[in-house]
């Protein structure tokens, strides 16, 4: 039996262009090995418009549908939570505009896409655990790959933490 994807594309989005200049973290996952074979980020200072910024992750993910056949989209969702509904009166909710984006030109273009929030995948993929694992290293106060001389930030650590999630938990086997 295979599993039924055989990639993963892990995205922690930030649309936050105007309010904060956002990064989004982004790994593709070898659902096999359960090894991150690319890590990156897409910072919106990088570009000069909001519609540049969220443009760049649908060429990435575009990129990657190409490069990685049979692959599926695992992405954090935004939600509202109570405690924080006051911090985001007046926001124009730039992150839920990019997944709104991100989703269509998915299911346009034939990409599988799961969504969750971050709360299922903070604790059980938390940083001691991807190290105890070996799926990344500890240095100091810094984390990176195995075998690979890049320093990871929260942003991709956290798209780490939706593509492990999705491929030990969602990624079903096919007969």
């Amino acid at each position: 039996m295979a599993k039924k994807y055989k990639y993963t594309l892990g995205m922690d989005p930030s649309g936050a262009y105007k309010e904060g200049k956002g990064t989004t973290g982004w790994c593709i996952l070898n659902n096999k090995t359960n090894k991150i074979i690319e890590v990156g980020t897409i910072k919106a200072s990088d570009f000069e418009s909001a519609f540049q910024y969220w443009r760049h992750h649908l060429i990435g993910i575009n990129k990657m549908n190409r490069k990685y056949k049979g692959m599926a989209l695992s992405i954090e969702d935004y939600i509202l939570y109570k405690a924080s509904a006051l911090a985001q009166v007046n926001s124009q909710m730039e992150t839920v505009q990019l997944l709104g984006i991100i989703k269509y030109f998915c299911h346009e273009n034939g990409i599988p896409v799961f969504i969750r929030p971050a709360v299922a995948v903070k604790k059980r993929w938390a940083d001691d655990i991807l190290v105890h694992k070996g799926i990344i290293l500890k240095t100091g106060t810094r984390y990176m790959l195995p075998n690979k001389n890049k320093v990871i930030c929260e942003h991709e650590r956290d798209s780490i933490r939706h593509a492990l999630h999705f491929n030990t938990f969602e990624n079903k086997e096919v007969t």
